[in-house]
């Protein structure tokens, strides 16, 4: 089967981790796979050889001139590419090309990766959903996220959590000796939906009671410099570090007690599924898609309520002092992740695919 992938970018972010994965799983089984991104910012990931990368432009603005110009390429693009399946990621190239196929008989999936309406206004989600009625699936990572979809388009709908490629993840500790420090840690973009202010506080006021413990998060973003400051205001700053990308964060996250996830809201949080999956005990807000289809609050993991310093502190405070309770629920926490292995999710994908191709799905 012919594979075509299409992404604003794959400079890091957990959609661009998930396609990446999927590229290489689908072309490890044989299939010729595509990918088409619409910026050339620094390249993160690695792509094999194998993979066709096409990269259209050097900018990452969103002006009308340069969605013209994206346009103008992705219908020359597709048109010549003869793809049996086209695989979207993100609402910019979700309406690109799905505007683009209007012109051509191409078979379309799109994909949306967070909450639709924490993303975007009401208007433009419900221009989006009149766009989609062209796609022939839309794949989201939730059933809470599928539900937010009118009724017309839930017979497009397909729920499809976030792979975890294991293999990868153990390749990165085999043969390395890894000691468990006093660490907090948290992996994300430094932008206001991930919340790292509420953990920063969080985390401040219980370290008073437990000096040994420190918090690192991983990640880059606009907000470094605010969030430097406040660490800085606090005092912390032998304490709480913000340590940039990692190529490693399942390294990081073995080294490391307890992990956290603050956002105000998610689609199907990939770092949580990671730390899930190394075994740490977790702690995350309730927000609305994926943490709770994921975590059984109080068994193998911790929900709190969003932005809620208090009830985060609890948390943290109890599974600092009790390295039983971490362990009891880091092992049940990555018990839960092993149905989220890459094998088993690249099945439901091709599946999936291969409806569409032998129009099965229309």
């Amino acid at each position: 089967m012919k594979i075509d992938f299409y992404i604003s970018s794959i400079s890091g972010g957990g959609a661009e981790n998930v396609l990446v994965m999927l590229a290489k799983r689908f072309s490890e089984l044989g299939h010729s796979v595509g990918i088409t991104s619409l910026e050339k910012r620094e390249q993160f990931y690695e792509i094999p050889c194998e993979i066709k990368l096409n990269k259209i432009h050097a900018n990452s603005q969103n002006s009308i001139f340069e969605c013209w110009y994206d346009f103008k390429k992705i219908r020359k693009y597709l048109k010549n590419s003869k793809a049996d399946v086209s695989i979207s990621f993100l609402s910019r190239c979700n309406l690109l090309l799905l505007v683009t196929s209007l012109f051509n008989k191409s078979k379309i999936v799109v994909c949306d990766r967070n909450n639709p309406l924490k993303e975007h206004s009401k208007l433009v989600f419900w221009f989006s959903c009149q766009l989609y009625r062209r796609a022939n699936m839309i794949v989201v990572q939730t059933e809470q996220i599928r539900k937010m979809y009118p009724k017309y388009l839930q017979k497009k709908l397909c729920v499809i959590e976030n792979p975890l490629d294991t293999e990868k993840m153990n390749n990165q500790i085999t043969g390395e000796i890894v000691t468990k420090e006093n660490v907090v840690i948290s992996v994300g973009r430094l932008e206001k939906q991930k919340d790292f202010k509420t953990l920063i506080k969080a985390f401040h006021n219980v370290s008073y009671k437990n000096p040994e413990w420190r918090l690192k998060i991983f990640g880059v973003g606009n907000m470094k410099e605010e969030l430097q400051l406040i660490i800085d205001s606090l005092g912390d700053s032998g304490k709480i570090q913000l340590c940039g990308h990692t190529k490693e964060p399942f390294v990081e996250m073995k080294k490391s007690k307890i992990f956290v996830l603050s956002s105000f809201y998610e689609g199907f949080p990939n770092v949580l599924c990671e730390a899930m999956y190394a075994g740490l005990p977790c702690v995350s807000t309730d927000c609305i898609s994926g943490p709770r289809e994921l975590i059984k609050d109080g068994e193998n993991g911790f929900l709190v309520p969003i932005g809620a310093i208090t009830e985060l502190e609890h948390v943290l405070e109890k599974l600092m002092q009790d390295e039983r309770l971490r362990e009891e629920v880091g092992t049940k926490a990555s018990l839960e992740c092993k149905r989220l292995e890459l094998g088993f999710i690249a099945d439901k994908w091709l599946l999936m695919l291969t409806k569409i191709k032998e129009n099965r799905i229309k």
